[in-house]
C-alpha cells in the first residue's frame, strides 16, 4: 500500500525516518525548527492523525514506549524499509504545478536540508518540469488577466528561486 498525497503523512514520515521519535517530540520539531515552521504547521492531532495513517499503512512501527513527563506514555515509532523507500522517492519527486511549490517542494527542500541532502538535482528537475508553462505563460498575459499574470509572475519568481538553489 502506498503513502497517499497527504503532505501532513509525507512530513511526519520524513521526520519519523530521521530517527525514531514520538508524536510529541515530532509535533515540537514542527514548532521549533524555524525553517520548518515557516512553511508547515502542524497541530499535534494531525501528528498522531498521521501516525496512526502511516502504521496502518506499514510505513513506520512501534518500537517502545516511555513514560511521558506529564501525562500518558509516549508511544516511540521508527520508519520500516517501505516507509524509508517511500519517503526517499517523496523527498526526490518534483512537484506537478507551480501551486505545490510554496508548501510541498519547500519542505522537501527544508527535510532533505536536514538530513544533509544537497537540493541541486531536485532543483534542476523541477526547472525542467516548470519550463513548458513558464513558455506558455510568458506571452499570454495581458494586466487586464489578473489571474494569469500573478501566475506568470508567481512562476517567474519560483524559477528564480530554483535556478539560485540549481547553481
Amino acid at each position: 500500500m502506498r503513502l497517499n498525497d497527504s503532505l501532513a503523512d509525507h512530513v511526519v514520515l520524513a521526520l519519523v525516518a530521521e530517527g525514531p521519535q514520538h508524536g510529541f517530540a515530532i509535533a515540537k520539531t514542527l514548532a521549533d525548527d524555524e525553517q520548518l515552521a515557516q512553511v508547515i504547521t502542524l497541530s499535534r492531532p494531525l501528528v498522531y492523525r498521521s501516525l496512526a495513517t502511516l502504521s496502518d499503512l506499514g510505513l513506520i512501527r512501534t518500537v517502545r514506549t516511555e513514560p511521558g513527563t506529564h501525562g500518558r506514555d509516549r508511544t516511540v515509532f521508527r520508519a520500516t524499509a517501505q516507509g524509508v523507500r517511500e519517503n526517499t522517492a517523496w523527498l526526490s519527486s518534483v512537484v506537478a504545478h507551480p501551486r505545490d511549490a510554496r508548501v510541498d517542494l519547500l519542505a522537501k527542500f527544508v527535510l532533505r536540508a536536514r538530513r544533509g541532502l544537497r537540493n541541486t538535482t531536485l532543483a534542476k528537475r523541477q526547472l525542467a518540469t516548470f519550463k513548458p508553462l513558464e513558455k506558455r505563460l510568458r506571452g499570454r498575459t495581458s494586466a487586464s488577466d489578473v489571474v494569469s499574470l500573478w501566475r506568470r509572475e508567481s512562476l517567474d519568481a519560483t524559477m528564480r528561486v530554483l535556478r539560485s538553489i540549481a547553481r
